[in-house]
């Protein structure tokens, strides 16, 4: 309750009473060792006198006195029950001084807490030993004190004892419920790397931190579980799947005008990355993963930070005197230091320290869609693997470059997700400069990290989903050819994975790619769905070219793959492109045979399939399914981000409901969805577009 000076007072009174408690008993146990002498003359005297007779003849008489005595001396000390009280006295003293000393500590009065402290842990030593928990919880609260009196040799001291202690009792224990020890481990560990910051030593901080991270990440690892390659070189993140948008037929003309590129930045203000729907079949996070992550932020932050500041106490030249005080700390954690450096491959242990961490904070920063501050992780993370291979730089086609990339060893199968190689590292880039609409950085990005790839692995799944990121931004950069090219290579290489023969495999080997075809029924789905999405992405980008039977054949693939997925929207985005499909087929019926021309799979006809009117029935059906799940309400707030999402989507659906109307004839009902449509282009992108234009020269058309 923050009474101290209450509680304070009561401690003590306690402590007092205790202590005369302790003095009688204390005096009580010397008078009886006073009177064991005369107490065992007369006990021997009438022992004797009752078995001197029953004396075996072949013992000598002093050795069977002897062992009387010793035997009537062990029984009279047995006998007392003062002893057994003594010691739990001494310990429930020993927890009252340790309270008392944590009120002083409370309430700043140091040297008076140290003192309780200090004769708690004699009490304690002597009744549960110098290795029990509660002796290193003892040193732990010394340590604290010290600190506090910034006494730091003496903190580091009792700091390193308790961490002693309580790392023998978690490596030594097994099983689960060790929570709190690994807690009060971590904080130890925490305190300790705090004490060695503020004396400058930023060694042997950096190293406390980093056994931090080795603890936590074991935790951090149970929770996340298991990933394939693909999802581990996607850093764990949702697939970004563009949103089904339309090129008006005024826009692909200007297309095909050489040097005329305007209709790119109408394009572009209307689909923003941004925008993108976040594919993740996955299961929800375990409980505890969002807090894990909060706190491994701050330990990341905290190595770069020191690291940064190590960096920095060197470039200025410290004195010798602080020089040499740093090195006589260095041995005081030199277990410590020792395990950073077997952590760490090669090179400089702290700067691979740096380049691990950066890497996490610019991950984590994705995650949490901090995108400048990801970058910014992301690019010292880089720097820092340039300083451990000075030949793996951005110039990654020199010679040095490859001579440094041919030398190296076979690359591990899986990825390693802590010690990023310089392909993860650039992905990463690319991802976060995609996000921020910069997808000429995010190309650039995306390819260097497919050369880095490319020279430790062939059709790995690391390549698979670097081929489907950098095709996303080549489609929001209108250069739909070449994303047509590479979401054709991903498919080529998911496609390998689905159904390896004895020849496929990654280098060479079919054991690799036998792991990602897993037999459950999740990684078959797992597997279907990627293919599903990689489809529906290439029938994006054929449609933004032109419709044809080859695009809607690759539609209808792609539903049947995605068709057990329970993501509604991606099922709902299938469905405005199957709604599309129809309504440009039905559009491209001349008026006199619209009575007696079908569509089937195969393409329009005239024997079986649906005919003209079902066409645009159906196409609006279709796209009245999709309002239901993908629709922006304009008296909604601007600020809810799932609403936002499907606002170039809503003026898509009106704007094509309207052509349907128009194409049955029904006027009234075309102006309204026209109208609806052209309101939310303006939402979206302004009037100065080619979207509300295009919108009100077909309203000019319905009405002359």
């Amino acid at each position: 309750q923050g009474d101290f000076e209450r509680a304070s007072a009561q401690l003590g009174t306690a402590s007092r009473l205790r202590r005369q408690r302790l003095d009688c008993m204390r005096d009580r146990a010397e008078d009886g060792e006073a009177d064991v002498p005369s107490l065992l003359s007369r006990l021997y005297g009438e022992v004797m006198g009752g078995l001197s007779r029953a004396a075996p003849a072949s013992m000598p008489e002093k050795d069977f006195t002897d062992l009387v005595a010793y035997s009537v001396r062990y029984c009279t000390r047995q006998l007392p029950k003062d002893s057994i009280e003594l010691g739990e006295l001494e310990l429930c003293l020993s927890l009252t001084l340790e309270y008392s000393a944590l009120v002083q500590h409370a309430v700043q009065n140091y040297q008076e807490a140290m003192g309780y402290f200090q004769e708690a842990l004699i009490l304690r030593t002597m009744h549960v030993g110098k290795n029990s928990l509660d002796v290193g919880s003892l040193h732990f609260n010394m340590g604290v004190v010290y600190d506090d009196l910034q006494r730091f040799d003496q903190a580091v001291s009792r700091y390193h004892e308790s961490l002693r202690i309580r790392l023998d009792h978690l490596n030594n224990s097994s099983g689960s419920g060790n929570d709190d020890l690994e807690e009060s481990v971590l904080l130890t560990l925490k305190c300790l790397g705090h004490v060695y910051k503020q004396s400058s030593d930023y060694d042997n901080s950096v190293a406390c931190y980093v056994k931090v991270l080795q603890i936590m990440n074991q935790r951090f690892h149970q929770l996340r579980g298991e990933a394939d390659r693909f999802d581990q070189q996607g850093l764990r993140l949702p697939i970004a799947v563009p949103v089904p948008t339309y090129i008006f037929e005024e826009m692909k003309g200007s297309k095909e005008s050489p040097g005329n590129n305007s209709w790119k930045s109408h394009f572009q203000s209307m689909n923003k990355k941004e925008l993108c729907h976040h594919f993740e079949p996955r299961t929800q996070p375990k409980k505890g993963m969002s807090k894990l992550k909060k706190e491994l932020i701050k330990i990341h932050s905290h190595i770069v930070d020191l690291i940064h500041e190590k960096k920095q106490h060197s470039w200025d030249n410290q004195s010798v005197s602080s020089t040499r005080s740093t090195r006589s700390r260095l041995a005081s954690s030199s277990l410590l230091l020792s395990s950073l450096k077997c952590s760490i491959k090669s090179g400089d242990v702290f700067e691979a320290a740096l380049m691990r961490s950066s890497f996490a904070l610019g991950k984590m920063r994705l995650e949490q869609m901090r995108y400048d501050d990801a970058a910014g992780s992301l690019e010292t993370a880089l720097r820092a693997k340039w300083v451990l291979d000075p030949a793996s730089s951005s110039d990654s086609d020199s010679e040095a470059s490859y001579r440094s990339l041919t030398s190296r060893k076979p690359p591990m199968r899986s990825t390693d997700e802590d010690d990023p190689g310089e392909g993860q590292i650039y992905y990463g880039l690319g991802v976060t400069n995609a996000a921020l609409d910069d997808h000429e950085r995010a190309v650039r990005c995306f390819l260097t990290a497919l050369r880095y790839l490319r020279r430790t692995s062939v059709d790995s799944l690391e390549i698979a989903r670097t081929l489907f990121d950098a095709a996303t931004s080549y489609y929001y950069l209108c250069n739909f050819e070449q994303a047509i090219s590479l979401w054709e290579e991903c498919l080529r290489i998911l496609s390998k994975y689905e159904t390896p023969t004895k020849n496929d495999g990654v280098d060479g080997d079919t054991s690799a790619a036998k792991e990602a075809l897993s037999p459950k029924d999740s990684s078959t789905k797992s597997s279907n769905y990627r293919r599903g999405v990689v489809l529906y992405c290439l029938v994006l980008a054929k449609s933004a070219i032109g419709f044809d039977n080859e695009t809607s054949s690759l539609l209808n693939n792609a539903q049947t793959l995605l068709s057990s997925c329970n993501d509604k929207v991606i099922l709902a985005y299938m469905e405005f492109m199957t709604g599309m499909f129809l309504s440009h087929a039905a559009s491209q019926v001349p008026t006199r045979l619209r009575s007696i021309t079908k569509i089937s799979p195969a393409g329009v006809t005239l024997n079986e399939g649906l005919s003209w009117k079902d066409m645009c029935k159906s196409s609006l059906t279709l796209f009245e399914q999709v309002k239901n799940e993908c629709w922006f309400d304009p008296m909604e707030s601007l600020e809810d981000t799932e609403e936002v999402r499907h606002l170039p989507l809503s003026g898509h659906l009106c704007f094509k409901t309207g052509e349907v109307y128009e194409l049955t004839g029904s006027a009234e009902s075309a102006l309204n969805s026209y109208m609806d449509a052209a309101n939310f282009y303006r939402i979206a992108c302004g009037d100065d577009n080619m979207y509300v234009a295009s919108v009100l020269h077909r309203m000019g058309l319905v009405c002359s």
